[in-house]
């Protein structure tokens, strides 16, 4: 039986399917075929020397192209189980290839073996649908391709009956993979399950892991910049009017680091620290849109830093995106002289920069 549809866009990619677990698109795999290949094009032109019908050679060239593209779906297409859809294609492919070669045969100068590479070909597109979760689809092209076989068979003036013995030697086979394919199947699911949970654990380790840094990090920061501050206020401390100036910068500071995120980089907090103390109205938010491109939020730093450095009056503006969003990030300077306005597209690219006159 059939294992149930799943679409193409349904398909977790952090679990491996049957194409990963077993192997069918790993480089031995490739050879394997590779090998039937040629050992499948010696065998068709070594037997059909005496053939001189071109239209039969162009029916042998068809029949191994198509079972080529077949043998190419049923190891490069994903998903598990084999969608549906793909499943009959890969058997009518199967029944048009094995078909088109055996009656290229002419019937002058028939030998068995000139028959012999379409159906091993068949045989393991038979077996592939079987480990791709299609057991059922491929029983009935089994019973296809047997009947495909007699009605050749009959049409030559060989009988049907020996069609059929002709194919009778694909159903041990057959039976083996469907054995090998009930048994192996759900534990080839156990092991995508088990992998999928390994990557989700790790997932969760590397995240508890960033928070705690993240953590250590603000604790540290607040150890650094507030705990004087805090231990003066303990004091009764009388503050000067620097000093108040220089707490409210603290607290502007620890403020970013909960809201921006993005912008802590230590050249950015330097940055907004002197641009704030000469007077500039320094606003950060982060909604997350660079967390995946370092690189481009490393840029939008370096344009920050030397914008702040030429800043000596006026309001700065710098936003993450949430993700998703066309504009990843912007950075707005509003000057006596006008507006300045940066933005970061999805692909990283950093456009504007003209001032805007108000």
């Amino acid at each position: 039986m059939d294992g149930p549809d799943v679409a193409a866009d349904e398909v977790d990619p952090a679990i491996e399917d049957t194409t990963d677990l077993f192997g069918l698109r790993s480089p031995l795999v490739v050879r394997a075929l590779l090998a039937l290949a040629v050992i499948y094009l010696v065998v068709t032109i070594g037997s059909g020397v005496n053939i001189t019908s071109v239209w039969s050679w162009v029916g042998f060239a068809g029949a191994f192209g198509l079972l080529a593209v077949d043998l190419a779906v049923l190891t490069r297409l994903r998903g598990d189980p084999l969608p549906a859809r793909a499943a009959v294609v890969a058997a009518g492919l199967l029944l048009a290839g094995t078909a088109l070669a055996w009656w290229s045969v002419p019937a002058a100068t028939f030998a068995p073996v000139q028959c012999l590479p379409a159906a091993i070909a068949g045989i393991v597109a038979l077996a592939l649908l079987v480990v791709r979760g299609r057991i059922g689809t491929a029983w009935v092209g089994a019973v296809a391709m047997s009947l495909s076989a007699a009605t050749w068979a009959a049409a030559r003036g060989l009988g049907f009956t020996a069609g059929l013995v002709f194919t009778s030697w694909v159903y041990p086979v057959m039976l083996f993979a469907s054995l090998f394919g009930v048994m192996l199947r759900p534990i080839a699911e156990t092991i995508g399950t088990l992998r999928a949970r390994a990557v989700r654990d790790a997932s969760d380790s590397a995240a508890t892991v960033a928070a705690a840094e993240e953590r250590e990090r603000q604790v540290a920061l607040l150890d650094r910049q507030a705990r004087p501050l805090l231990m003066q206020v303990a004091a009764e401390h009388a503050f000067t009017v620097n000093e108040v100036r220089d707490a409210r910068l603290v607290e502007a500071g620890l403020r970013d680091g909960i809201r921006a995120p993005a912008w802590q980089a230590a050249a950015v907090r330097a940055a907004v620290w002197q641009a704030r103390r000469r007077g500039v109205t320094v606003v950060l938010f982060d909604d997350g849109g660079t967390a995946e491109v370092p690189a481009v939020q490393a840029h939008l730093d370096d344009l920050l830093v030397a914008e702040l450095g030429a800043m000596r009056t006026g309001r700065v503006t710098a936003r993450v995106m949430p993700p998703g969003r066309p504009t990843r990030a912007s950075i707005v300077l509003a000057r006596a002289d006008g507006v300045r306005r940066y933005d970061c597209a999805h692909n990283g690219q950093i456009t504007g920069g003209d001032v805007e006159s108000r």
